[in-house]
């Protein structure tokens, strides 16, 4: 029987070519493959011992480091299914989220002991816990009565040979980042992550000397975006727990970083810093997705990081490095295309469609329609919702519910979600171009545009803002109405906040802030 590729085996292969090479790295530990391998494979016995066995699930509720890799990996081991939780939720529904995985073990991090207390006692499922350390376990949580990771692992060795694992077997179940109600848990497979382990080291020049520093929090796609396709080609991958632009630069430097991947929001973030104090001379590649990225934005990457930088557009349902699109830095260079995320990845496919169409219902070039995507990372499996699941995968296309156009160049441009639309007047208007607007204020860090309700005009056009520099409604008014921006798309009011509402990933949330200014 032919032995099909999945994530042990990628690590093993990994340990066996690149067994000194530094693999995973955080504030307390720096593991080779080597020493990877033998801490994976000990927290597979330690999961068994505690009755893990294949296609259980295992919940993670960790921060990024070291110790979160070697039990997400342990639990790959042995052909369980780990998912990690959103630490930005609630308990209630943490608890929920539990409830629906049934997991039979949860490993957490000893400064969140409180919590995986408190989640054991809402989700009695549970069966078992496990102690981890990171840089922000406090030293008086190291103790107590579950398994500590990594003291306790030197105890257990793998003595046997753990079930096979096929590529339609379920690897991991990432929960979608959304703000209300309990996460879809969208199930990958170890063909799905192994197909974006692959298209990620492609497009991010992952190789056995390359290292970047993962910033994303553990439950967000974007952390096995990061992770997945170094871990795949014999590369270093560095941990935060927590994000920390000064840090982040710090590490950029100090492990010699060659690519540098954020959301833009993120990178606004890590401009308000002097990135003159640093050595960032190894970053060979910049990028960015999750959102869209403003021209100033842009401009700083390219001047302080990295002339060559690419977007990309993917999501938990994609798994984006093989299903979803890429503008390359080449790509750039037509100036009509700077707001594109480009065309589809290596043996990926988009269309644009009428919202709620059949697959083949596509719009013409130039007009604006749903995106659906295909590809070899995309999931097609929602856990415990398998209605949901026949809503939004078929056929093997996922129905994104962004809304998109195609160029006649066939290069794909965002216009946002279908529910961020704003119908002000009996027209729509998408809050991208408003924003982009805004941003472009010397003075202005963040912007979000949402529809306030209005009796007149149904909804009114309304721009939070976070500025950097002090400046008023008026002059953003002022200066936005001097701009192309068609009139009846700006902003009929500027409110000045200190932040915006963000969601699990990071981004900011327009659902968020809605739902705020709804509540007031």
């Amino acid at each position: 029987m032919t032995r099909d590729t999945n994530l042990r085996e990628m690590l093993h292969r990994a340990a066996k070519w690149f067994p000194n090479n530094e693999a995973v790295v955080d504030d307390l530990y720096r593991y080779t493959y080597a020493q990877l391998k033998d801490q994976v494979q000990r927290m597979a016995k330690l999961l068994h011992t505690r009755g893990v066995r294949k296609g259980d699930r295992v919940a993670l509720l960790m921060y990024p480091s070291v110790q979160h890799v070697v039990a997400l990996f342990g639990a790959f081991e042995l052909g369980a299914i780990p998912s990690a939780l959103h630490l930005r939720e609630s308990p209630k529904i943490l608890a929920a989220v539990l409830e629906r995985l049934s997991p039979r073990v949860l490993v957490y991090d000893g400064a969140l002991d409180e919590l995986a207390e408190e989640l054991r006692r809402l989700a009695p499922l549970v069966s078992h816990g496990i102690r981890a350390v990171s840089e922000l376990t406090p030293p008086d949580k190291i103790g107590g009565p579950d398994p500590i990771i990594p003291r306790d692992l030197a105890d257990y060795t793998l003595d046997f040979e753990p079930m096979p694992i096929f590529s339609h077997d379920t690897s991991m179940i990432a929960l979608s980042s959304g703000t209300t109600g309990v996460p879809k848990g969208i199930m990958h497979t170890h063909r799905t992550q192994i197909e974006s382990a692959r298209g990620g080291a492609f497009v991010f020049d992952a190789n056995p000397h390359a290292a970047i520093i993962n910033a994303s929090t553990t439950a967000f796609i974007g952390w096995y975006n990061c992770t997945m396709p170094y871990l795949n080609a014999g590369g270093k991958v560095v941990f935060m727990a927590v994000w920390d632009p000064k840090r982040f630069l710090q590490k950029v430097q100090d492990e010699r970083a060659t690519f540098v991947f954020l959301v833009p929001t993120v990178w606004r973030m890590l401009f308000r810093e002097n990135l003159d104090h640093y050595d960032l001379s190894a970053v060979r590649k910049a990028g960015y997705a999750g959102e869209p990225m403003d021209t100033r934005t842009m401009g700083l990457v390219r001047d302080k990081i990295c002339n060559n930088v690419i977007n990309i557009y993917g999501t938990t349902e994609t798994g984006s490095c093989a299903g979803g699109t890429i503008m390359f830095n080449e790509d750039y260079r037509d100036p009509s295309k700077q707001e594109s995320v480009g065309k589809p990845f290596i043996n990926a496919d988009v269309r644009v469609i009428r919202p709620g169409g059949a697959l083949t219902d596509e719009v013409p070039p130039g007009e604006e329609g749903e995106v659906i995507i295909r590809g070899l990372s995309v999931a097609d499996q929602v856990w415990d919702q398998p209605a949901l699941a026949r809503k939004i995968f078929e056929d093997g296309w996922w129905r994104s519910g962004d809304m998109g156009v195609l160029d006649e160049d066939n290069y794909l441009y965002l216009r946002g979600r279908i529910d961020d639309m704003i119908i002000s007047g009996g027209i729509n208007v998408l809050p991208s171009q408003v924003e982009e607007a805004v941003l472009s204020h010397p003075a202005v860090s963040e912007c979000v545009v949402i529809g306030i309700p209005d009796e007149q005009w149904g909804q009114r056009i309304v721009a939070y803002v976070v500025a950097k520099e002090p400046v008023t409604p008026e002059q953003l008014k002022a200066y936005v109405e001097a701009t192309d921006l068609s009139h009846y798309k700006r902003p009929r009011e500027y409110r000045l906040v200190t932040e915006l509402p963000r969601g699990n990933t990071g981004k900011v949330s327009r659902r968020m802030l809605r739902s705020q200014v709804a509540g007031k």
